[in-house]
C-alpha cells in the first residue's frame, strides 16, 4: 500500500531517533542549508549518486525537529521506491494529508525520476501547502532547464560532492584542525592524504579494505552508467560505458569529441551526445580553455575531470605511477566546491604550448592562477611550471601565482612576480 511505503521512509513519526548510520558525518554543506532555512524558497540539493544527498536531507530533518518542528509535520518521499514512484502526484498529496493534515515540511528524494515534478512543486509552492520544500537528485537538470524556468526566483541550490579532505579526516576520527596541531602531526596527515588520493571521498569507502573499496566504486560506476545515462537518456549501455571509461582514464588531459571518438571507434556525433549525459549526472566535469575570443575557446579541446579521484583510480586506468593527475583532479574538485557566485574556471595555454592548470575568473577579471605539481624538486619540472606561471602572470598582469605541491612549501620572486608553493594538504584544509 502507498501509505505503508510512505510510513517506511518516515521513521521519525514513531518517535524514534534517526540512527547514526542514517545521519552519518555532518557535512560542511549543512552550514549552507541552515542559512537556507530562513527562506521560503524551494531548496534543492544535487550531486553525483551516493555522495550523501539523502544523508544531508536527514541532517536537515533533525535540524528542523530539534528547533521545534513536530516530527509528524515532516514528510519525506523517496522516488527510488517503486510504490511512491508509481503513484500520481495527487494521490501522494492526499495520502500524506490523510496521515497528518498539518504536515508543513516536504522532502522529495531523487525527484528527477518522476516526470513533471517541477510543475507539481511549483503548484505546492504557489498555494503555500508546505512551509518548507526540499528536493534532491543526481541530475544537474534540477538546477537548469525546466526547473529553472518553472521555478525562477523560487528556489535556491546547493551542490554536494563526495567528502572533502577535511570531512575525510573527520570521518577517520580526526578532531583538531588547529594549525600547530596539524603541523605536529604532519606525517599522519600525509598518510591520510595518500589514502584520500587513492581511495577518494565517497562516504562508503573510508576505512574499508582494498578489495571492498574497488568493489564499491566499480558498482557505483555501473549504477551511474546504467541508471543515470542508459535508463534516463535511452543511451546504448556498451557505448556509454566505453566512452566513460576512456574519459575517466584520461582525466586532466585535453580532449576533443573527435579525439575521444577515434580512441573509442565511435562516431563524433555519438560522443558529442553522450559526454553531456555524464556531465548531467555529475560523473564528469569539463574545463574549457580560456581565451578572450569565443571562437578560439570553442575550437580548443576541453580538459575533463572526474567527480572523485578514487573513482577514477579504481575504474579507469590505474594512476599509481602518475599521482600528479590524481592530485590535479583533487585540486579541480576542491575549486568547484569553493566556486562562488560569478566565478568561472578555465585552463590557460599560450601559443608556445605553456599551460597553467587553473585560472579563476570573477566578474570578467582573472583573479588567480593555480598550477598543480606533485613534485617540483625536479629541476626540469620546476622550470617548466614556473615558466608557464610567469607567462600567465605577465599576460594577465598579476603579481602572484600559486603552485600546489604534495608537501613542498616555499616562495620565490621572479621579475617582481611571486611564485608561492603551497602543500596540497594545507591548501585543502585552508591553512
Amino acid at each position: 500500500m502507498l501509505s505503508d511505503a510512505i510510513r517506511m521512509w518516515n521513521p521519525w513519526w514513531t518517535g524514534e531517533l534517526l540512527s547514526d548510520d542514517l545521519l552519518g558525518l555532518e557535512r560542511q554543506q549543512m552550514g549552507v542549508m541552515r542559512d537556507f532555512l530562513g527562506l521560503r524558497h524551494v531548496k534543492d540539493v544535487v550531486g553525483v549518486r551516493r555522495c550523501g544527498k539523502s544523508t544531508l536531507l536527514y541532517q536537515v530533518i533533525v535540524e528542523l525537529t530539534s528547533s521545534g518542528v513536530s516530527p509528524r509535520d515532516v514528510v519525506l518521499l523517496n522516488f527510488d521506491d517503486n510504490e511512491i514512484y508509481d503513484a500520481d502526484f495527487s494521490s501522494l498529496l492526499i495520502e500524506c494529508k490523510k496521515i497528518n493534515p498539518g504536515m508543513c515540511c516536504l522532502f522529495l528524494d531523487e525527484v528527477q525520476e518522476k516526470a513533471g515534478w517541477e510543475r507539481w512543486v511549483r503548484s505546492l509552492y504557489d498555494t503555500k501547502q508546505f512551509e518548507q520544500i526540499f528536493v534532491s537528485g543526481s541530475s544537474s537538470s534540477l538546477i537548469r532547464s525546466e526547473m529553472s524556468r518553472v521555478l525562477t526566483g523560487r528556489h535556491v541550490s546547493t551542490v554536494l560532492y563526495p567528502f572533502s579532505f577535511k570531512e575525510y579526516l573527520q570521518f577517520q576520527g580526526w578532531k583538531s584542525f588547529d594549525r600547530d596541531y596539524l603541523e605536529f602531526h604532519r606525517a599522519e596527515v600525509l598518510h591520510f592524504l595518500e589514502q584520500y588520493m587513492t581511495d577518494g571521498g565517497f562516504p562508503e569507502t573510508p576505512g574499508r579494505e582494498e578489495l571492498k573499496i574497488t568493489s564499491i566504486l566499480s558498482s557505483l560506476f555501473d549504477d551511474i552508467v546504467t541508471r543515470d545515462v542508459t535508463a534516463r537518456h535511452g543511451a546504448d549501455h556498451a557505448i556509454a560505458e566505453k566512452i566513460a571509461h576512456h574519459v575517466v582514464s584520461n582525466i586532466s588531459k585535453s580532449m576533443s569529441y573527435r579525439s575521444v571518438a577515434r580512441a573509442c571507434d565511435i562516431s563524433t556525433d555519438t560522443v558529442s551526445k553522450y559526454i553531456p549525459y555524464f556531465e548531467d549526472c555529475f560523473l564528469l566535469y569539463s574545463l574549457g580553455r580560456f581565451s578572450y575570443k569565443l571562437k578560439e575557446q570553442m575550437r580548443s579541446g576541453n580538459k575533463y575531470y572526474c567527480v572523485d579521484q578514487g573513482l577514477a583510480n579504481r575504474v579507469g586506468f590505474k594512476f599509481s605511477r602518475d599521482r600528479g593527475r590524481l592530485m590535479e583532479n583533487m585540486v579541480f574538485i576542491e575549486l568547484m566546491r569553493r566556486k562562488g557566485s560569478g566565478e568561472n574556471l578555465f585552463y590557460w595555454r599560450n601559443r608556445e604550448g605553456r599551460e597553467v592548470d587553473f585560472i579563476v575568473q570573477k566578474e570578467g577579471r582573472i583573479e588567480q592562477l593555480i598550477q598543480s605539481c606533485y613534485n617540483p624538486t625536479d629541476a626540469d619540472t620546476r622550470k617548466r611550471e614556473i615558466r608557464a606561471l610567469s607567462d600567465a602572470m605577465e599576460e594577465f598582469n598579476l603579481k602572484e601565482g600559486y603552485l600546489i605541491t604534495l608537501d613542498y612549501e616555499d616562495s620565490e620572486t621572479i621579475e617582481n612576480r611571486q611564485i608561492t608553493y603551497i602543500p596540497l594538504w594545507k591548501w585543502l584544509l585552508n591553512i
